[in-house]
């Protein structure tokens, strides 16, 4: 059954859009060898990370996550089975949120997915909705 974990996090120092960038090849990579779905949102020093996958990974991945010197308050949302990935489909699986473009197209992602009927997906999506409308 697959497993998500969802969590919020400050970054410790400001990060350039190069930083973010090597950020999203590496996560993207790592991710995919982990066959890992979600997205992972920066937004005004803030970073807000679904992870969907085999619980035994996400675990491990979220340790590494959490001693990373990057990250400072981290808080874990949601940690719990579900009944299928949700960003399965995303096409990036991760979103920097720094202008309207990258803005609209995981809203209309979300848009998508809130027709799903999935038991976690309405408070998945209520979160990433919160996060991404600090702008």
């Amino acid at each position: 059954m697959p497993y998500t974990l969802c969590y919020v996090s400050s970054a410790k120092n400001s990060l350039s859009h190069l930083d973010l960038e090597h950020l999203f090849h590496v996560n993207k990579r790592n991710n995919t060898d982990l066959n890992i779905t979600g997205i992972l949102v920066y937004n005004y020093g803030n970073f807000l990370q679904i992870l969907e996958g085999d619980k035994q990974k996400i675990n491990m991945l979220f340790s590494k996550i959490s001693q990373d010197p990057r990250h400072s308050n981290i808080i874990k949302l949601i940690d719990t089975p579900i009944e299928e990935r949700i960003f399965d489909g995303y096409n990036s699986g991760f979103v920097i949120v720094e202008n309207s473009k990258t803005l609209n197209q995981l809203e209309k992602y979300l848009k998508w997915i809130k027709e799903a009927e999935l038991k976690t997906v309405d408070k998945i999506i209520n979160i990433v909705e919160n996060f991404i409308a600090k702008k």
